[in-house]
């Protein structure tokens, strides 16, 4: 196999449609990863996030269609998420960093799992903690937060460029977004990939998202003046982000 042809390829945004363990491989080494895998809860098939309104005490005549995550078993995901531990190793260049989206709370410690996988291959940075707001998916203790891992390419600290000294490792100004019935379910805003694209990058440097789905991340990196490598598996997770770049441009 070879680097196959992107789906879309303008104004330095790349997207690949496919397996991103499959094309991975073929790619040139970036600057900085920002993805959000599955996280292994089969959500979206019969599970809370396809149940939202009923989770969120919401009348509803007709339940959300179910859309299922591929590979968002929990033994499919813990193996996709450890590659991708390995391949952030060489994919980074030096000063590089993989932030990666992961769990917060509930009967899985899923965020002390991923940590630890992280950390046999990167340097271990921070366990960032996300604030969605409340009030958030469950039943008992309901889960109002995500965390986001950020792990270094060995060989020295990543690149860093606030000048604040004043950035904590809570976020609390960025709220969650409720999927609508056609969004990926486990989208996240924009805004929270630009958070960590503009600590860590400079304008023109290049971000990689594997598990690309809607595209916020590539929204993100069009804002920012960032070039954007994605990669997404389900045919109309691609489409929609292929739209919602299409919009970005009417915008800026």
């Amino acid at each position: 196999m070879s680097l196959p042809d992107p789906y879309y390829h303008e104004g330095g945004i790349t997207l690949y449609h496919g397996d991103a363990q499959e094309i991975l491989f073929y790619l040139d080494p970036v600057d900085m990863i920002f993805t959000d895998p599955p996280y292994g809860h089969n959500n979206n098939d019969g599970d809370l996030i396809h149940n939202w309104e009923k989770a969120l005490g919401m009348a509803t005549e007709k339940p959300a269609e179910a859309r299922p995550i591929i590979n968002d078993g929990r033994e499919e995901a813990s193996k996709l998420v450890q590659w991708l531990f390995q391949q952030a190793d060489w994919k980074l260049r030096p000063g590089g960093c993989l932030c990666c989206c992961c769990g917060g709370g509930g009967q899985d410690p899923q965020f002390a799992r991923w940590s630890l996988w992280m950390d046999e291959v990167l340097d271990f940075k921070q366990m960032v903690v996300w604030d969605k707001g409340p009030i958030g998916m469950g039943w008992h203790y309901r889960r109002s937060y995500e965390t986001i891992l950020v792990g270094q390419k060995r060989g020295g600290s990543c690149k860093w460029y606030d000048t604040t000294d004043r950035i904590e490792n809570i976020i609390r100004h960025i709220p969650k977004i409720i999927p609508q019935a056609d969004d990926h379910p486990t989208s996240k805003p924009v805004e929270l990939a630009m958070w960590f694209i503009a600590l860590h990058t400079q304008p023109g440097e290049v971000i990689l998202d594997p598990f690309m789905g809607g595209g916020s991340t590539a929204e993100a990196c069009k804002r920012l003046g960032r070039r954007f490598i994605g990669i997404e598996l389900e045919q109309r997770w691609i489409e929609q982000a292929e739209r919602r770049l299409a919009q970005e441009v009417l915008r800026l």
